[in-house]
């Protein structure tokens, strides 16, 4: 079982590990994350799955985020994941491979990140 959830937009920068934000201005930019995965992961209707592979898709017109640094700013949007009962926990027992692929795009209007979600056997 696989699915993908699109946004129009990288992490916040509040959120990205190399963030020096203080922990309050990083409040709004994590709950807005996390409202707006809620919402996705209940349009696909993404089911529950025992383990899985998360990949982030980044399609970006500027410099491009570090992976760890993505992988770090998408967090909430991967707390949602165990939130929401798609997966028991996002420890490495659920969840056990982290990637992330890059594509250069011509402008602004054409950013995304895709987070794939693909359940494996184990």
């Amino acid at each position: 079982m696989k699915f993908s959830i699109e946004y129009d937009h990288m992490p916040d920068k509040a959120l990205r590990g190399n963030s020096r934000a203080h922990w309050a201005a990083k409040l709004k930019p994590k709950e807005a994350l996390q409202i707006e995965t809620k919402i996705k992961l209940r349009e696909v209707g993404a089911m529950p799955m025992s383990k899985v592979r998360i990949k982030y898709i980044a399609y970006y017109c500027g410099k491009p985020i570090d992976s760890d640094n993505l992988i770090m700013g998408m967090k909430y949007a991967q707390d949602m994941l165990a939130i929401e009962g798609i997966i028991e926990d996002d420890n490495p027992t659920y969840v056990q491979g982290l990637a992330t692929e890059y594509h250069r795009v011509k402008t602004k209007k054409e950013v995304k990140l895709i987070m794939e979600v693909t359940e494996i056997e184990g």
